[in-house]
């Protein structure tokens, strides 16, 4: 998530790419990275990410997780 916000620049809303979030956040396998995405869609961190992530939206609840 951390990966995340950085990328959003901590602005909710923000979409962001997911391959500067995986090279941040050390995740290599798209399968992984998509099992995750999909664990912080469902806690409402993020939205908007459709079937691969390719770019995603933060959550104002993604940037509080993230900063706490």
């Amino acid at each position: 998530m951390q990966a995340a916000a950085v990328e959003a620049y901590g602005r909710a809303g923000a979409y962001v790419p997911r391959d500067p979030v995986m090279q941040r956040a050390n995740v290599s396998d798209l399968e992984e990275f998509r099992e995750i995405a999909e664990y912080l869609d469902e806690k409402g961190w993020i939205a908007e990410g459709g079937e691969d992530y390719r770019v995603f939206a933060i959550t104002g609840a993604g940037i509080e997780e993230a900063t706490n």
